[in-house]
């Protein structure tokens, strides 16, 4: 992750990244992959298959375990929001632009479906972020530091 450059006189009030329960699927295909994968291998073991095909069946569960549960792990993990005594801060989780929205801005802020509407000066709709972590917290923080 990038880091983020504070201005003089900008203290971080919130740092979160999105909650756990993004990865509740992720893990469920992680226990299914390792389960199917790991019987095919003791049958392997037992019917005297050649170890060649089964060291390749081990590195194609280890690719599948990299893909669908380590991957979107990092991922979410480098995703933060970042609330400051200036500003509102998005940092995407890849290489996207960091949103910065300065309090000055922010005519109110919502919770809607796990994350949250931010509505700024000169949109006509709330800006919407997914997945805040402690979005009920993050919220009143940001009410708290509007002018």
């Amino acid at each position: 992750m990038a880091k983020i450059k504070l201005g003089r006189g900008e203290v971080v009030l919130a740092d979160m990244a999105p909650p756990m329960r993004g990865l509740i699927f992720p893990f469920l295909e992680l226990i299914i992959a390792t389960a199917l994968s790991w019987m095919l291998i003791g049958w392997m073991d037992a019917a005297g298959v050649d170890a060649g095909i089964r060291n390749a069946v081990v590195g194609i569960w280890f690719l599948i375990a990299l893909w669908r549960f380590v991957l979107p792990l990092i991922r979410q993990r480098r995703q933060r929001f970042v609330v400051t005594n200036k500003r509102v801060l998005f940092v995407p989780s890849g290489r996207g632009r960091t949103e910065s929205i300065p309090l000055m801005q922010i005519r109110g802020v919502r919770r809607r479906r796990g994350g949250l509407d931010i509505g700024v000066l000169g949109y006509g709709e709330a800006v919407h972020f997914d997945d805040v972590g402690h979005a009920k917290r993050v919220q009143a923080l940001i009410e708290e530091q509007l002018p």
